[in-house]
């Protein structure tokens, strides 16, 4: 028979209390009053780790603490805790699938950077977890493809009660499409509607989401069974949850920087539920597990190992000198690779985010990591051809100079004899672009979200779409396999500057010579004896 459950939120003056008498690292830790009425339950979260696993010693030693005031403690991830660490990253995530592990994380909601490393490393991390990965919108659709499909929520017995713990991915997720092939993600809603049953079931049901802030807020309007939203993805800080339509909300800002303490105090008798809550800012804190710690240590201690990986080999070497002039051989293969990251129609990324030159001979991935230390990720915004021209524009009018490598399509300054901006002409093919057309740009999120000015107008379908880092490293692979190397000419006319005088014709960009594209990497991949590069004329 269904019921109609009675709960009550109070939300934060005890939390403010708690922060004042904070002074070991444990908070609130006199505020819980014996009472055998009352199950009072401790639920500790993180979410959008991101690889930075440094202050992980802390953080043990803060849910040990917990564990040993209140045994009935639960700690849960909002997912996102791959990608942003060459430590992590390097090695597709096993560092903090054992970290996790020891720090004994009871359950996670997929979020949408698990699938970075693909989907065999995605299978293979899952399987090394000893805490559930959880999401009830996503369905594998095909069984050939290694991902299984996961549980849509966990019921945990606490102290006699029945906790469940329901999840959401974000839909689609913000990742590499080749991550996804083979999964369908449905509406949140839609989807929560679907389990309404999993109320009468247990006694506190939380939606562990990993669907951004606003997200949350929306889910708690239209859903009104959820105890409780401990939410991702967006990075927000909710430093005491909030109430949207009775549903208390929080997150807990992200990198490892807080864990969010809530407190969760059910009456049996009247069924009543109250929630307190707050962040505990890790950089506070001062005991540390000696044990965990000791793990992270050796992981960066091992980075130099890690960096110097072999991840391909270049006979021409990749540079960036000429960069404010034209388009260069490290630019060509940065914007290819996120071009090919997200099978973008164009690509394009600032100059002033391209920090080394890659010399020729081994690639190792700490080369990768040095032109582009910044952990820019890919955005994917659909934009018409007037507006990619318009930021072309002002790509130049800024300074007078290039400032964007591109992939996909090619581009002619046209400036004055004074060297003043007069137009630009961007290219598809050979063919200017269609002005009305909506194509696919890959673009980093420095750029995308008004980095340097920049203003990209259009629909923004992936906030991350993939780190840069990664995309790059994947492409050297692809280019080791296909090609043997990774080779680019030292330009290839993607990018040209014309002096116009009046009426003077416009002549086709550099890389199309009667109406052949002239490819990308080396067809034959060495230079000749002589120093030239076989099959192909490089041009001025």
């Amino acid at each position: 028979m269904q019921f109609m459950k009675t709960k009550t939120w109070m939300m934060s003056v005890l939390a403010t209390l708690v922060l004042v008498l904070s002074a070991t690292g444990v908070q609130g830790s006199n505020l819980v009053l014996a009472n055998d009425d009352v199950v009072s339950i401790s639920i500790l979260h993180t979410n959008d780790i991101h690889s930075t696993i440094n202050d992980f010693g802390k953080i043990a030693a803060y849910l040990d603490a917990e564990r040993e005031r209140n045994e009935n403690t639960l700690y849960l991830d909002a997912g996102d805790f791959f990608s942003g660490s060459p430590v992590v990253d390097l090695v597709n995530g096993k560092p903090m699938i054992e970290l996790l592990n020891k720090l004994e994380l009871d359950a996670t909601v997929i979020g949408n950077h698990e699938f970075d490393y693909g989907q065999e490393e995605f299978a293979a991390r899952m399987a090394e977890s000893n805490f559930p990965w959880l999401s009830a919108n996503m369905e594998v659709v095909s069984p050939t493809f290694p991902i299984e499909q996961p549980e849509p929520y966990h019921i945990f017995e606490v102290d006699g009660l029945e906790v469940g713990v329901f999840a959401l991915t974000q839909n689609p997720p913000a990742t590499a499409p080749a991550g996804v092939v083979g999964i369908d993600f449905h509406d949140y809603v839609e989807t929560a509607n679907q389990y309404a049953y999993l109320a009468d079931e247990v006694d506190i049901l939380i939606a562990l989401t990993h669907i951004g802030h606003g997200a949350d807020r929306q889910l708690a309007e239209e859903v009104e069974f959820f105890d409780l939203i401990i939410g991702g993805h967006t990075h927000t800080a909710v430093h005491e949850p909030v109430v949207v339509n009775g549903t208390p909300i929080t997150q807990a800002g992200s990198n490892g920087r807080f864990v969010g303490h809530l407190t969760l105090d059910y009456h049996p008798a009247t069924e009543e539920l109250e929630v307190n809550g707050f962040l505990q800012n890790v950089s506070e804190l001062t005991e540390v597990n000696a044990e965990v710690q000791a793990m992270v240590d050796q992981y960066i201690e091992d980075m130099d190992e890690l960096l110097n990986q072999e991840i391909g080999f270049t006979n021409t070497g990749l540079y960036r000198d000429d960069r404010y002039a034209m388009d260069v051989s490290l630019g060509n293969f940065w914007t290819d690779a996120m071009l090919d990251s997200i099978g973008a129609d164009v690509a394009f990324t600032n100059n002033g985010g391209i920090r080394a030159d890659i010399l020729p001979g081994t690639i190792t991935a700490g080369d990768i990591y040095t032109v582009e230390p910044f952990a820019n990720e890919v955005m994917e915004i659909h934009m018409t051809g007037a507006a990619i021209k318009d930021v072309i524009d002002y790509s130049y009018q800024r300074r007078n100079q290039i400032d964007l490598q591109i992939a996909g399509f090619t581009y002619t300054i046209l400036t004055d004899e004074t060297g003043e901006f007069v137009d630009s002409i961007v290219y598809d093919q050979g063919q200017p672009i269609d002005l009305d057309k909506v194509y696919v740009v890959a673009v980093s999120d420095y750029l995308g979200i008004g980095g340097g000015g920049y203003d990209l107008v259009g629909e923004i379908v992936q906030t991350s779409a993939g780190y840069m880092t990664n995309a790059m490293l994947m492409y050297a692979e692809e280019l080791m396999r296909t090609k043997n190397a990774v080779d680019y000419l030292p330009t290839e006319g993607r990018i040209s500057v014309q002096v116009v005088e009046e009426q003077a014709p416009i002549t086709v960009p550099a890389p199309f010579k009667d109406g052949n594209f002239i490819p990308k990497p080396f067809q034959d991949g060495l230079p000749s004896e002589n120093g030239k590069f076989k099959g192909l004329t490089q041009r001025p």
